[in-house]
């Protein structure tokens, strides 16, 4: 397995994995080109890759004291293998490379997956979020060196 910062020549793969996250939401932006190229430039797009192919995506960024996942997805082939998993442990590691003690995921209710954030050291935070009336969910963990 390979982490590794996405280039735009990865963009058509990306936004294939990203797919899977769409949500027929008012504004989704998160599958959008636009939206992936943007997050490719500014360096908070990464890629896990297996068998010499991107098998999973992942959105960092950094907002104030905070670093925050706001896309994780891996492909139907690769799931169930702890790339996920892989990918969470790269961000708590670039969290704590750039001086962040908190990392912050955010994630639709509809993809179900506050078992897999708690199994991974997350807490779900008291309150929730809504975007187009469409609730999401925050978990957080805090970092030690």
């Amino acid at each position: 397995m390979n982490i590794r910062q996405a280039k735009i020549e990865d963009k058509e793969k990306i936004l294939n994995i990203i797919s899977l996250l769409y949500l027929d939401i008012p504004h989704f932006v998160w599958n959008t080109d636009p939206f992936v190229t943007a997050q490719i430039q500014n360096n908070e797009y990464f890629v896990i890759e297996d068998q010499n192919q991107i098998a999973g995506i992942m959105s960092l960024r950094k907002r104030k004291d905070k670093i925050h996942i706001e896309t994780l997805a891996v492909k139907k082939d690769f799931q169930n293998k702890g790339l996920g998993s892989q990918l969470i442990e790269f961000a708590k590691d670039f969290a704590k490379e750039n001086n962040f003690k908190t990392l912050q995921a955010y994630s639709f209710t509809q993809y179900q997956a506050e078992g897999f954030y708690k199994k991974l050291g997350f807490t779900a935070l008291t309150y929730s979020g809504e975007y187009k009336r469409y609730p999401y969910n925050c978990f957080e963990i805090k970092l030690t060196n």
